[in-house]
């Protein structure tokens, strides 16, 4: 059994092997960070936990001003548009982060003092958080090029060894520091791994590409990516506002329930990030070469896939939460289905936007998302202050499916404008995917206090998952294609 399996899986496209150990990887990432919940949210207080998820909100935002995400979109579009020139493509882009990382360094040298009151962290935070931002972006580089190129070995390697070294080391120094400092020291050691291993991606890229300046790909770059700026903020504002307007309106501990019920959602994340860091460039190389009538079909599969996946996680959300967190934080239990069910349409809005992006067009992504960050922040401000940090998982949501809705039409604009209007999506299927995961996830929330009732569910769609794997990987087989 266990040869016949082996001798499958070595007849796969590398694609489809690919796409498997990506999504290990995903799972390694966050399912690690995840398992290790349990162990920080009982050795650190609520308050020490809630102000390390302040903290993580902000190094996502600083992240974006810091690094202009270079490693993102344009990165991944410019490997697939330069095949014959990777390498000084990929070291030039590198170049041109560390540029900017060290002039914000400089900035924040000047304005520390402002920068520190105006945000609430401390010095040696923020100095950390410069450093982790530049050990990510050498990791984000690497880690996407292997993903195009379809490499997967080096990458678990990797990855295997900053997963289990970071919240290892944390949760010794966590236990062995005085309380009030808990947070620099867990940052600090994940500033540590990321440092000692993301150094020799660095030094790895810089030595094959040979050139920390290239004018056409720095412009290129420049122009792509500026205006993506606003865009990949308002993801983090639609992705970290809830905790940095709850820790204001609610306190710290709070923010640590609701982070705990977001951490459980964000699982899901780990999905998406797998399929479409193969997805991508394979929908890139379908439009470039003329062949989209595919990708609908591809994509609903994928999109059944991720629905059915959410459900089970919101079907299971009473048992994960004891796994995660002690009874004290009970109430987030009724967080967790609307955070979970945004996942769905986190996933949905990219698979528009992938349109936009590849004929640049980004002036579009732009507007979506400053929009959906600013309606956010508006249903935030309202709905915290009446319902509490319980609110923040529908605005969440009810913003996410609006943000899908928009790229939607803005893909429907450019595809007038580029592709003759050609249908690649029927959008009453995609529509009737996300309502019935939403109801769904609804009824779910009525059986919380009757296990055997959400058990019987869960065994069902374990049971559909199972029958219908020989179509789910056929899928994966189409995603390929020549490098």
């Amino acid at each position: 059994m266990i040869k016949k399996l082996f001798s499958k899986y070595r007849s796969f496209h590398p694609a489809v092997k690919a796409s498997f150990w990506f999504l290990i990887c995903g799972f390694l990432q966050k399912g690690i960070a995840m398992l290790t919940t349990p162990v920080f949210t009982r050795v650190m207080t609520e308050v020490q936990y809630g102000r390390y998820s302040v903290y993580n909100s902000w190094y996502s935002i600083f992240q974006i001003i810091v690094s202009l995400n270079l490693a993102a979109g344009v990165y991944t579009r410019g490997l697939v548009k330069n095949e014959e020139d990777k390498d000084r493509f990929s070291s030039s882009l590198l170049g041109l982060s560390t540029l900017c990382i060290l002039a914000w360094t400089v900035i924040y040298a000047v304005f520390s003092k402002q920068i520190n009151d105006l945000i609430g962290l401390t010095t040696p935070l923020m100095i950390l958080m410069l450093i982790e931002i530049w050990g990510s972006a050498a990791y984000q580089f690497w880690s996407n090029r292997e993903r195009v190129e379809y490499r997967y070995k080096k990458l678990v390697f990797v990855t295997l060894t900053y997963v289990v070294l970071r919240p290892l080391l944390g949760v010794i120094a966590v236990l062995k520091v005085p309380e009030n400092i808990q947070v620099e020291a867990r940052v600090f050691t994940t500033v540590f791994v990321n440092t000692v291993i993301f150094l020799f991606l660095y030094i790895s890229i810089t030595v094959k590409g040979k050139h920390f300046f290239d004018k056409k790909y720095w412009l290129y770059a420049l122009k792509f990516n500026i205006p993506l700026v606003p865009h990949y903020l308002s993801q983090i504002v639609l992705n970290q506002s809830d905790k940095l307007m709850i820790a204001g309106i609610c306190g710290e501990a709070q923010t640590a329930y609701y982070s705990v019920a977001y951490t459980l959602a964000m699982v899901l994340q780990i999905l998406n990030t797998s399929i479409s860091g193969t997805m991508n460039p394979w929908i890139y190389r379908s439009i470039k070469n003329n062949k989209v009538e595919q990708i609908g079909k591809v994509s609903y599969i994928i999109l059944v896939l991720i629905a059915v996946s959410n459900l089970l996680v919101i079907a299971a959300a009473p048992e994960f939460l004891l796994l995660l967190a002690p009874e004290n934080y009970g109430a987030a239990i009724w967080v967790i289905p609307p955070v979970t069910a945004s996942v769905y349409f986190m996933f949905l809005y990219n698979l528009f936007a992938t349109y936009e992006y590849y004929y640049e067009q980004t002036y579009f992504v732009m507007i979506a998302s400053v929009s959906g960050a600013v309606l956010n922040i508006i249903l935030n401000y309202i709905f915290i202050s009446k319902y509490g940090f319980l609110a923040a998982g529908y605005t969440t949501l009810t913003c996410y499916i609006l943000y899908s809705l928009a790229h939607y039409l803005f893909m429907k604009r450019v595809i007038k404008k580029f592709m003759n209007g050609k249908k690649v999506y029927d959008v009453k299927i995609i529509l009737l995917i996300g309502l019935l995961l939403v109801g769904a996830s609804g009824v779910m929330m009525l059986f919380y206090e009757l296990p055997i009732v959400r058990y019987t569910i869960l065994l069902v769609s374990v049971i559909m998952l199972i029958l219908f794997r020989k179509k789910i990987i056929g899928i994966f087989k189409l995603i390929k294609t020549d490098k």
